[in-house]
């Protein structure tokens, strides 16, 4: 339950952030776009019950662990607890938005969008408060996390609009011709962020793969992979595409790209739910190892080992593999095979998978 409520919660994000910026845009730069407002309700609506569940879990735990009533257990977390404040501030500027969004006034004036922005990046913020990396580091870490998030909000977000709620090819070259640097820029900053963040919660990356959570982390950025792959895509063969072909709609692939964000959103979820693992060996001493890695090594496990990369045949073929799928993904954007460019993508990370797991010696 937790994990779903997560992946929802940032999929909420994405929507209102990419709807306001979009709003925000020039008719003359994007495609005719509708968003239902039925459907930004209730993204508002859901932010402060998606986020509540993982407080309502630990409520449950603690609440059995001292034996202490439900409600004094959840009062104490809401008022002496980060993630608790941080939670209240999120009701108090949901149930405000929410108000805004129902009036029919507001929602047809020009300033909405600027303020259902600047509404939602406080939201942003607030939920890198209560993040693992704000409580271990403070304000370091609220800004790292709260960068990290945004970024991907912001580029994930006008991927989504554009790509499900467009209602013609419209400007296309305009959109495309301003979107493709910011989602660079996007992604550059998440990936900097995500950087520093790795360094507060799991410094020994490679041996983390070990546990559970060090395996997570590590699909989650191979399947950054079939991602970025749409993105290249869609950012700079869109008008080599359309020059081939003046009937090539890149509606589908958008959706696509989309569809991978939503899976790095699950894998997201569920790692958000996990505690990071800042001493591997301490770790293990609590967590066992995780399953797929003692499936897929193949020397002698001890909770002391200290990983490393150390390529060999097995490990470089499925490199190699890895890069044959990469290349057929172009060919079959090329000619414009969305199923089949989606499957390569996806291989590719899982042949890159195997590349690093058979890579891996102590």
């Amino acid at each position: 339950m937790t994990y779903v409520s997560e992946a929802l919660l940032y999929l909420c994000f994405a929507i209102l952030m990419g709807t306001f910026i979009i709003r925000l845009v020039l008719e003359s730069r994007r495609p005719d776009i509708t968003v239902p407002n039925g459907l930004l309700l209730a993204c508002v609506i859901a932010i402060p019950l998606l986020s509540f569940v993982p407080i309502h879990q630990s409520a449950l735990l603690f609440a059995k662990e001292f034996e202490t009533p439900y409600g004094t257990m959840i009062k104490s977390i809401l008022i002496d607890i980060k993630a608790g404040k941080a939670w209240i501030w999120t009701l108090v500027a949901s149930l405000g938005l929410t108000v805004l969004l129902a009036l029919p006034s507001f929602r047809n004036d020009k300033h909405m969008p600027k303020v259902g922005l600047f509404i939602t990046l406080l939201l942003s913020i607030w939920l890198g408060y209560a993040s693992h990396a704000s409580t271990l580091y403070g304000t370091k870490g609220l800004i790292v996390h709260s960068a990290h998030f945004i970024a991907v909000a912001v580029w994930i977000g006008i991927l989504l609009i554009a790509g499900w709620f467009s209602r013609n090819e419209h400007h296309w070259e305009s959109f495309l011709g301003w979107f493709s640097p910011v989602a660079i820029g996007c992604f550059l900053i998440a990936v900097i962020a995500g950087i520093m963040l790795m360094g507060f919660t799991t410094p020994q990356y490679v041996s983390s793969w070990m546990l559970p959570y060090g395996q997570l982390l590590l699909i989650k950025h191979l399947l950054l992979l079939p991602l970025v792959l749409f993105a290249f895509t869609n950012g700079f063969g869109y008008r080599s595409m359309i020059k081939k072909s003046s009937g090539f709609n890149p509606r589908p692939w958008l959706k696509a790209e989309s569809a991978a964000a939503l899976l790095v959103f699950i894998v997201t979820g569920i790692l958000g739910q996990q505690t990071p693992p800042h001493n591997v060996k301490d770790t293990l001493q609590s967590v066992s190892p995780s399953p797929l890695f003692t499936s897929i090594y193949r020397d002698s496990y001890t909770p002391d080992l200290v990983l490393g990369l150390h390529p060999n045949l097995a490990s470089l073929l499925m490199l190699a593999a890895a890069f044959i799928m990469i290349a057929g993904f172009f060919l079959m954007y090329r000619s414009n095979r969305l199923l089949a460019a989606s499957a390569m993508g996806l291989l590719a990370s899982v042949f890159g998978y195997f590349a690093l797991m058979f890579g891996l010696s102590a």
